[in-house]
């Protein structure tokens, strides 16, 4: 078995951020400690892979932007690229550069992420996703490679830099708008249940109507891609039924822009027959007819703050591992109305 920078840190009885440093060569560890350090590596034979030795030279200034694993569709959401294009502007202001780890499935991410780090192609790493059983996250881990996260980790929690908002909580907000519209029949619809941000949403979904005395209805919970053809016909024959949802918390503009699309083909109005709330304040929120309530995460400033506390990491200004929530906002426009003011 490959000696890890972990047993070199146990063997050393040090931190492995300690060891980290001591690869770099970083001021923040004293001589007497690099000593020590160095002598334990070559008592266990430990060879830094390529990307610590590049650290050393601090020739690469690269951060790798990990995207979830996608037939392409993740480039047409204007969420990731939102985010892609806050990440590369708040690393430009940094003088770091930006790689791109993308895959049709996770084993060509994960050769694309071990080509980047095994290469010396990468001083660290964002991860733009939170899943469970994630191979990915168990590499990056394993590796003692340095990375954050775009969302709440599913392990690892307190040994990860991560940036996330609240998303029970903006779950619960979105649907609690819709109670105080007198709405007491609403769904959920969302793209991917097995996402962190995803399950945690319909978790607050769920909190809200239960504090309000309702049973959520599993009927009114539907997941999955919105192109897919059975999910359409699913929420065709959802919004066709005696018993249809007044109202909806969509996952993200996009899902609830195409749902739009779909309940006009079946001649219901909104926000006149069924109002709807989704997540993220894209330019879809402004663009589709009529314009979407939509709960702003900020972005931008998200993109900011993982590039900002991931690099503090890189340079050794912080060696805890941190992590940020930031506030959500619902920005109302056209696409909610009250239910008494519409039956």
């Amino acid at each position: 078995m490959a000696i890890t920078i972990k047993d070199v840190a146990k063997k050393a009885g040090v931190a492995t951020s300690t060891v980290s440093r001591t690869i770099q060569d970083h001021s923040s560890i004293s001589e007497k400690t690099k000593k020590k350090v160095r002598s334990v590596m070559k008592e266990l034979g430990y060879q830094p892979n390529l990307a610590a030795r590049g650290l050393v030279n601090k020739n690469m200034r690269t951060i790798g932007v990990i995207l979830p694993v996608s037939d392409g569709t993740v480039f047409k959401n204007p969420f990731f690229l939102e985010m892609i294009r806050g990440i590369s502007k708040a690393c430009n202001e940094k003088k770091y550069m930006v790689a791109l780890a993308s895959g049709t499935t996770e084993e060509e991410l994960l050769e694309s992420i071990q080509t980047m780090s095994k290469g010396g192609r990468a001083d660290g790493f964002i991860v733009l996703y939170s899943k469970q059983k994630d191979r990915i996250i168990d590499y990056l881990h394993k590796e003692n490679l340095f990375y954050a996260m775009i969302g709440k980790p599913y392990e690892y929690e307190n040994e990860i830099v991560y940036v996330d908002n609240d998303n029970q909580l903006a779950g619960k907000d979105a649907t609690d708008y819709l109670l105080a519209l007198e709405h007491k029949k609403i769904a959920y619809i969302d793209g991917n249940f097995g996402q962190m941000m995803s399950s945690e949403r319909l978790s607050g979904y769920k909190q809200a109507l239960l504090s309000a005395g309702i049973n959520y209805n599993s009927e009114y919970i539907i997941q999955g891609k919105s192109t897919n053809l059975s999910q359409k016909e699913t929420i065709k024959e959802l919004f066709s039924s005696k018993n249809f949802p007044t109202a909806v918390v969509a996952g993200d503009d996009l899902i609830a822009m195409e749902l739009i699309y779909s309940l006009k083909e079946i001649n219901l109005r909104i926000p006149e027959d069924v109002s709807i709330i989704s997540f993220n304040n894209s330019m879809f929120a402004e663009i589709v007819q009529p314009t979407l309530t939509s709960i702003d995460l900020h972005v931008a400033y998200l993109s900011e703050q993982v590039v900002e506390k991931l690099i503090e990491f890189i340079e050794g200004k912080q060696t805890l591992a941190i992590k940020i929530i930031l506030p959500h906002e619902i920005i109302e426009r056209n696409s909610c109305a009250k239910l008494n003011k519409i039956t």
